[in-house]
């Protein structure tokens, strides 16, 4: 039998999980919806398969990916969790295994250090696939009509690190344009960043080290340049093990001696270096 949820702040109300997978063939609507409206509608949240083993943070759950399909005015329901090898570990277990975020103090021993990707944060089509992403991993495919999970994508090997959960669009050439921080490890200042073809092929990388480590929580492309915000809102591994994984506080910490920006040309891999700029 599950357990049951606790009664914590972002487990209840608007916040509560879906405990099960569903498939409603034709939804019944509030008017009439437009015949010439025709499409599949994909979103991307965090969805708890189980209890949490400690204090459960709103942004940690398993990914859930429901998607709403448009045709001939009516409108079809299906929802899937990202099956991630987290949430198979703990499939097979019968219970949550990993603490929040991976915290090494709650979860099982038996986990502690394999990966606890959730995919949960968003959702996008490219290169004629679908997949979930959440900035500490890898982009986790799944099957766009069914949603069975088709497990980790990497870009045929090509992409060696994490991908952000905001990539950028190209509207011109359709590419696809995202970064990953922390390569090489948590604390690690490196970050890299990648483009990708309408075809789903990596076809350029570049790595740098930024100033410091922190959460590149996001980035912004223009015609001309990309630009990151290195964030004030630093990490540190000794920092998370001294005294930061205590009450599932987080691994970053602000800090107001740290400000910084790194801009460079789309295509930094042919013509241009990052630049760093000091923001006071």
């Amino acid at each position: 039998m599950l357990e049951r949820f606790p009664g914590q702040r972002f487990l209840r109300s608007n916040f509560g999980a879906i405990g099960f997978e569903s498939d409603a063939p034709d939804l019944m609507t509030t008017g009439k919806l437009p015949r010439e409206l025709n499409g599949t509608l994909f979103r991307n949240g965090p969805n708890p398969m189980f209890a949490p083993r400690d204090q459960y943070h709103m942004v940690s759950g398993d990914g859930m990916v429901h998607a709403f399909k448009l045709a001939a005015g009516r409108v079809s329901c299906r929802n899937r969790w990202a099956r991630t090898q987290k949430l198979e570990r703990e499939i097979a277990a019968g219970h949550a295994l990993f603490g929040t975020f991976g915290n090494p103090a709650t979860s099982d021993p038996a986990v502690v250090g394999l990966p606890d990707h959730v995919a949960n944060t968003h959702v996008i089509w490219h290169g004629q696939r679908l997949l979930a992403l959440e900035e500490f991993n890898l982009p986790f495919e799944l099957e766009p009509h069914t949603l069975a999970s088709r497990g980790s994508f990497d870009y045929a090997g090509a992409l060696q690190g994490p991908m952000t959960a905001r990539p950028k669009l190209d509207p011109k050439t359709g590419e696809l344009h995202f970064v990953g921080y922390g390569v090489g490890g948590l604390g690690s200042p490196r970050i890299a960043y990648h483009v990708a073809d309408t075809h789903g092929h990596l076809r350029r990388t570049v790595t740098f080290d930024a100033p410091y480590a922190a959460r590149v929580h996001d980035f912004i492309l223009t015609e001309h340049h990309v630009l990151l915000p290195i964030f004030p809102l630093t990490i540190s591994p000794a920092r998370a093990a001294s005294h930061c994984w205590r009450g599932n506080r987080p691994k970053a910490r602000p800090s107001a001696a740290y400000r910084a920006a790194v801009t460079f040309p789309p295509c930094v891999g042919s013509k241009g270096t990052p630049v760093v700029y000091s923001i006071r």
